[in-house]
Protein backbone atom coordinates (compact mmCIF):
# COMPACT_ATOMS: atom_id res chain seq x y z
CA UNK A 1 0.00 0.00 0.00
CA UNK A 2 1.25 3.48 -0.76
CA UNK A 3 1.88 6.28 1.50
CA UNK A 4 -1.00 8.54 0.68
CA UNK A 5 -3.45 5.14 0.96
CA UNK A 6 -2.20 4.52 4.23
CA UNK A 7 -2.80 7.88 5.38
CA UNK A 8 -5.87 8.37 3.50
CA UNK A 9 -7.08 5.11 5.81
CA UNK A 10 -6.00 7.02 9.10
CA UNK A 11 -7.68 9.90 8.68
CA UNK A 12 -10.94 7.95 7.57
CA UNK A 13 -10.91 6.05 10.54
CA UNK A 14 -10.22 8.40 12.72
CA UNK A 15 -13.32 10.37 11.54
CA UNK A 16 -15.45 7.36 11.51
CA UNK A 17 -14.41 7.36 15.31
CA UNK A 18 -14.78 11.12 16.11
CA UNK A 19 -18.90 10.22 14.44
CA UNK A 20 -19.09 7.48 16.73
CA UNK A 21 -18.73 9.50 19.65
CA UNK A 22 -21.74 9.56 22.37
CA UNK A 23 -21.64 13.03 23.01
CA UNK A 24 -20.32 15.19 20.67
CA UNK A 25 -18.23 18.80 21.35
CA UNK A 26 -20.59 21.27 21.72
CA UNK A 27 -23.87 19.18 22.75
CA UNK A 28 -24.97 19.32 26.02
CA UNK A 29 -24.04 16.92 28.47
CA UNK A 30 -27.39 14.25 29.23
CA UNK A 31 -29.68 15.16 31.58
CA UNK A 32 -28.61 11.97 34.88
CA UNK A 33 -32.51 12.78 35.98
CA UNK A 34 -33.57 11.49 33.02
CA UNK A 35 -31.65 8.51 32.55
CA UNK A 36 -33.84 5.24 33.17
CA UNK A 37 -31.91 1.74 32.89
CA UNK A 38 -35.84 0.46 33.05
CA UNK A 39 -39.03 2.04 34.32
CA UNK A 40 -42.07 3.26 32.72
CA UNK A 41 -44.19 6.85 33.48
CA UNK A 42 -47.93 6.98 32.70
CA UNK A 43 -50.60 9.86 33.84
CA UNK A 44 -54.20 9.69 35.19
CA UNK A 45 -55.62 13.20 35.48
CA UNK A 46 -53.31 15.64 36.67
CA UNK A 47 -51.15 12.74 38.54
CA UNK A 48 -47.65 11.89 37.26
CA UNK A 49 -46.82 8.34 37.89
CA UNK A 50 -43.01 8.22 37.63
CA UNK A 51 -40.24 5.53 36.78
CA UNK A 52 -42.86 2.67 37.54
CA UNK A 53 -40.62 -0.64 38.22
CA UNK A 54 -40.83 -3.72 39.85
CA UNK A 55 -37.60 -4.34 42.08
CA UNK A 56 -34.76 -6.18 40.41
CA UNK A 57 -35.04 -9.95 41.82
CA UNK A 58 -31.31 -9.29 42.60
CA UNK A 59 -28.03 -10.86 41.12
CA UNK A 60 -27.89 -11.64 37.22
CA UNK A 61 -29.87 -14.72 36.15
CA UNK A 62 -32.23 -14.53 39.62
CA UNK A 63 -35.77 -14.24 39.57
CA UNK A 64 -38.57 -13.10 42.03
CA UNK A 65 -40.29 -17.06 42.32
CA UNK A 66 -43.52 -17.57 42.37
CA UNK A 67 -45.37 -17.49 46.03
CA UNK A 68 -42.90 -15.12 46.90
CA UNK A 69 -43.13 -10.96 46.64
CA UNK A 70 -41.92 -8.69 45.37
CA UNK A 71 -41.04 -5.14 45.65
CA UNK A 72 -43.16 -2.63 43.29
CA UNK A 73 -41.49 1.45 43.33
CA UNK A 74 -42.36 4.55 42.23
CA UNK A 75 -43.28 8.24 42.50
CA UNK A 76 -46.72 10.05 42.20
CA UNK A 77 -46.44 13.63 41.21
CA UNK A 78 -49.34 15.50 42.10
CA UNK A 79 -49.64 19.04 39.34
CA UNK A 80 -53.23 19.79 40.30
CA UNK A 81 -54.50 21.98 42.70
CA UNK A 82 -56.29 19.60 44.49
CA UNK A 83 -54.88 16.39 47.06
CA UNK A 84 -55.89 12.57 45.51
CA UNK A 85 -54.96 9.44 46.91
CA UNK A 86 -53.66 6.33 45.80
CA UNK A 87 -56.52 3.88 47.01
CA UNK A 88 -56.07 0.38 45.16
CA UNK A 89 -53.45 -1.53 43.01
CA UNK A 90 -54.46 -4.52 40.93
CA UNK A 91 -51.69 -6.98 39.32
CA UNK A 92 -52.95 -10.42 38.04
CA UNK A 93 -49.96 -12.27 38.45
CA UNK A 94 -50.12 -10.99 42.32
CA UNK A 95 -52.78 -12.25 44.96
CA UNK A 96 -52.59 -8.83 46.48
CA UNK A 97 -50.53 -5.39 46.43
CA UNK A 98 -49.73 -4.29 49.68
CA UNK A 99 -47.99 -0.80 51.20
CA UNK A 100 -44.62 -1.39 53.48
CA UNK A 101 -42.78 0.52 55.40
CA UNK A 102 -38.91 -0.99 55.44
CA UNK A 103 -39.22 -3.80 57.54
CA UNK A 104 -42.55 -3.12 59.15
CA UNK A 105 -45.69 -5.47 58.72
CA UNK A 106 -48.11 -4.67 55.84
CA UNK A 107 -50.36 -2.11 55.94
CA UNK A 108 -53.93 -3.99 54.93
CA UNK A 109 -55.46 -1.15 53.18
CA UNK A 110 -53.43 0.67 50.32
CA UNK A 111 -54.13 4.83 51.25
CA UNK A 112 -51.47 6.88 50.01
CA UNK A 113 -52.13 10.79 50.57
CA UNK A 114 -50.61 12.78 47.19
CA UNK A 115 -50.74 16.53 48.02
CA UNK A 116 -51.14 19.29 45.23
CA UNK A 117 -48.30 20.41 43.92
CA UNK A 118 -46.01 17.91 45.75
CA UNK A 119 -44.90 14.30 45.48
CA UNK A 120 -45.83 10.83 47.10
CA UNK A 121 -42.63 8.52 46.95
CA UNK A 122 -42.70 4.47 47.34
CA UNK A 123 -39.77 4.24 45.32
CA UNK A 124 -37.07 2.94 48.13
CA UNK A 125 -37.76 -1.22 50.02
CA UNK A 126 -36.32 0.39 52.88
CA UNK A 127 -39.28 3.14 53.62
CA UNK A 128 -42.85 3.23 52.00
CA UNK A 129 -43.15 0.83 49.18
CA UNK A 130 -45.98 -1.27 47.55
CA UNK A 131 -45.61 -4.72 47.44
CA UNK A 132 -46.60 -7.54 45.12
CA UNK A 133 -47.86 -10.11 47.26
CA UNK A 134 -48.07 -13.62 46.57
CA UNK A 135 -46.64 -14.03 42.61
CA UNK A 136 -48.80 -16.29 40.79
CA UNK A 137 -46.09 -17.07 38.48
CA UNK A 138 -42.11 -16.97 38.82
CA UNK A 139 -41.04 -12.89 37.26
CA UNK A 140 -37.42 -12.83 35.05
CA UNK A 141 -35.86 -9.45 34.88
CA UNK A 142 -36.85 -7.66 31.65
CA UNK A 143 -40.43 -8.59 30.91
CA UNK A 144 -43.39 -6.30 31.94
CA UNK A 145 -46.68 -6.96 33.76
CA UNK A 146 -49.60 -5.02 33.58
CA UNK A 147 -50.78 -3.16 36.77
CA UNK A 148 -53.68 -0.76 37.69
CA UNK A 149 -53.62 2.04 39.94
CA UNK A 150 -56.73 3.51 41.21
CA UNK A 151 -56.82 7.05 42.85
CA UNK A 152 -59.34 8.28 44.72
CA UNK A 153 -60.36 11.32 42.72
CA UNK A 154 -58.72 11.29 39.36
CA UNK A 155 -59.54 7.50 38.47
CA UNK A 156 -57.15 4.79 37.61
CA UNK A 157 -54.70 4.13 34.70
CA UNK A 158 -53.04 0.64 33.53
CA UNK A 159 -49.54 0.45 32.96
CA UNK A 160 -47.09 -2.40 31.58
CA UNK A 161 -44.58 -1.79 34.35
CA UNK A 162 -41.31 -3.76 33.89
CA UNK A 163 -39.29 -6.00 36.10
CA UNK A 164 -35.84 -4.20 36.55
CA UNK A 165 -32.44 -5.96 34.95
CA UNK A 166 -29.80 -6.17 36.81
CA UNK A 167 -27.06 -4.29 36.95
CA UNK A 168 -23.17 -3.71 39.05
CA UNK A 169 -22.89 -0.46 37.41
CA UNK A 170 -24.63 2.75 38.62
CA UNK A 171 -25.80 4.52 35.79
CA UNK A 172 -24.23 7.39 36.23
CA UNK A 173 -21.15 6.12 35.50
CA UNK A 174 -22.07 6.26 32.05
CA UNK A 175 -21.78 9.23 31.72
CA UNK A 176 -18.99 11.43 30.68
CA UNK A 177 -17.83 13.96 32.60
CA UNK A 178 -19.27 17.85 31.86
Amino acid sequence: MNRIGVVGTIMLSLLVLAGCSSVQAGSPAPDPARIELDGVDGQVGRLRLLSVAVASPGGRGSMHIAGDSAALLLTIANDGKAADALIGIRADLAEHVVLLNGDAPPVPRVDVPVPPGSTAVLSEVTGPHLELSGLRETLRSGVSIPVTFEFRDAGSVTLEVPVRTYTDVRPDKYLEPA
